[in-house]
């Protein structure tokens, strides 16, 4: 049985501002969320990984993806402990890492003796990260030379309707995260 009952002239009645109220109301009574506003979409900031060797990560971003190292920290706080889930007693390290001047601290690694990352687990169920480049072949080589998984050689990639768009790669990080290459067939996509 509803709450509150109105005939079709109650509600021609109703002002725009004394609708928004009676949904205010009526979101009140009912329990949901008094959100009448739509929400501005975030943005990402960064992504950041858990790691279990911090150098073996940082050389593999920084020598094999070209990243470069902007900030390496101690970096201990409540939150950080609770989010990525660190040992007790464990000294947590913060490495930024920038993709590049138009794109400052895209990526971070937080590190710290103790934390086991179990890597197949990691490329079962840990999202991706995919990057843009213009250099697939340079990198899918220095992938092989450094003897990394490959997942996906650089393999063509058609749109919906069939056109060619790019070519996509994958490989796993010293972690097991899946590491997607996208390149677009204009090189900037």
């Amino acid at each position: 049985m509803p709450l509150l009952r109105l005939n079709q002239n109650s509600k021609k009645s109703l002002t725009r501002s004394g609708a928004k109220l009676f949904s205010l109301i009526l979101l009140g009574l009912t329990g949901a969320a008094a959100a009448t506003e739509p929400i501005d979409p975030v943005r990402l900031q960064r992504a950041t990984l858990t790691v279990a060797n911090l150098e073996d990560s940082i050389a593999y971003y920084r020598d094999l993806l070209g990243f470069t190292v902007s900030s390496r920290s101690a970096y201990d706080t409540p939150a950080l402990r609770q989010i990525f889930n660190l040992p007790a007693g464990a000294v947590p390290e913060l490495v930024l890492l920038d993709a590049g001047q138009q794109q400052p601290r895209t990526l971070a690694l937080v590190g710290a003796a103790g934390i086991q990352i179990d890597h197949d687990e990691n490329r079962r169920s840990a999202p991706a990260l995919i990057f843009n480049t213009a250099q697939m072949d340079a990198i899918h080589a220095a992938m092989k030379a450094a003897g990394q998984q490959i997942l996906l050689p650089p393999t063509p990639l058609n749109d919906f309707s069939g056109k060619p768009f790019g070519r996509e790669a994958a490989y796993l990080d010293p972690d097991g995260v899946r590491v997607i290459l996208f390149e677009g067939t204009n090189h900037h996509d």
